[in-house]
């Protein structure tokens, strides 16, 4: 591992540069990019045909409300559309502003699509920050920095997205019974996302302890047989080192510049609170009375749980969790078209416009390694 070393910037001097890896890994990965993002496809409509048989009482057809395609209503979802789209871009440029890069906004628009595009095609959302990184790389961007760019962004939103649910549920009144099944799930997972918050919180302020910990870890395993004494060595090495790293890439963040990294933290809480709303400006739409706290709690929940999906972009698993936490709130004729109307605000729009993005990128000379 090396440090950047940058003249004009002090800051970006003690981030690591990270190997150098992501050159020429979107034409290695073509291939698999493009089958995982049809299993996208083929587990997305599992999912809906799956919600239609499990909670519609009628057949699997998505039947649009007229009151969804009136001018007020697209009025405001374009607005909410917008918005979230610009905030989602935002919290990156400003964490890469604290970190000491400037990179001009019409780069921003394509980094929101593709990240879109990536974190929806690969399980657990991992091809996203990748995908960022590369297309920072050939705009000009260190490795390094970059890097530390789109990993503390990511922190920042789970730190926000896994503290929200317990939050909601301390505020919202129940949406139903105590001992419902259904409430029950929201309330442990809350309480799981807390749990985790405190973990990260750890990591982040105390990763000295985290590493030692894991390094005792190691020895026993290897004390016990199941690792060998090298293999043991290099992986202490590596996760030292990589958790020195992104330590020290995220005080830089905190102390360098107030200001942007302030900015930062605010647009990451819109983007999220923008996305949790959306389920519940398609009930009002619908004429539905909403309770924005529950709705808020139930989108936070179902969130949380699309970071550790196994499937691409939560696909199939996202539709299926959400309309089972919806149930009681929307009547199975809305219910189908209340899933596929949030997802495809949030994600299948998002998706599309990341392919077209990645693909005019990949063409492009200036950014073909």
């Amino acid at each position: 591992m090396t440090l950047h070393n940058n003249p004009e910037n002090d800051n970006t001097a003690l981030i690591p540069e990270r190997e150098p890896c992501v050159t020429g890994t979107v034409g290695k990965k073509g291939i698999a990019w493009l089958l995982s993002a049809l299993l996208f496809c083929v587990l997305t409509v599992i999912g809906l045909f799956s919600v239609s048989a499990l909670f519609d009482t009628e057949a699997p057809i998505i039947r649009i409300d007229p009151r969804l395609l009136s001018s007020s209503a697209v009025a405001q979802i374009a607005l909410l559309l917008v918005a979230y789209y610009a905030c989602d871009g935002l919290r990156l440029y400003f964490v890469l502003r604290a970190l000491g890069e400037r990179v001009p906004l019409k780069d921003i628009g394509p980094l929101v699509f593709i990240n879109l595009y990536f974190s929806n095609i690969t399980p657990m959302a991992t091809g996203g920050g990748l995908a960022q990184v590369w297309y920072l790389q050939k705009r000009g961007v260190p490795i390094g920095v970059s890097g530390a760019a789109t990993s503390i962004r990511t922190i920042l939103a789970m730190l926000m997205v896994f503290g929200a649910a317990p939050a909601f549920q301390l505020l919202a009144p129940p949406m139903r019974d105590v001992w419902h099944p259904n409430e029950r799930i929201v309330q442990s997972v809350s309480w799981a996302m807390a749990l985790y918050v405190t973990g990260l919180l750890i990591v982040l302020f105390r990763s000295s302890l985290v590493g030692t910990a894991i390094g005792a870890a190691l020895k026993v395993a290897s004390w016990l047989g199941i690792l060998d004494t090298d293999r043991r060595d290099r992986w202490i090495v590596r996760m030292r080192e990589e958790m020195t790293g992104f330590s020290r890439s995220f005080w830089l963040f905190v102390t360098g510049k107030p200001l942007y990294a302030v900015l930062s933290l605010f647009f990451t809480a819109c983007f999220l609170l923008i996305l949790f709303a959306f389920p519940g400006l398609l009930l009002s739409l619908l004429g539905y009375p909403v309770d924005w706290l529950s709705v808020m709690a139930t989108v936070s929940v179902v969130t949380f749980l699309m970071y550790f999906a196994p499937t691409p972009g939560g696909a199939g698993i996202s539709e299926l969790t959400f309309a089972s936490l919806m149930t009681g709130q929307v009547s199975s004729a809305h219910l189908l078209l209340i899933v596929f109307a949030w997802r495809l605000l949030t994600i299948y729009l998002g998706v599309t416009i990341g392919a077209i993005f990645t693909f005019m990128a990949m063409r492009s000379r200036s950014l073909v390694p």
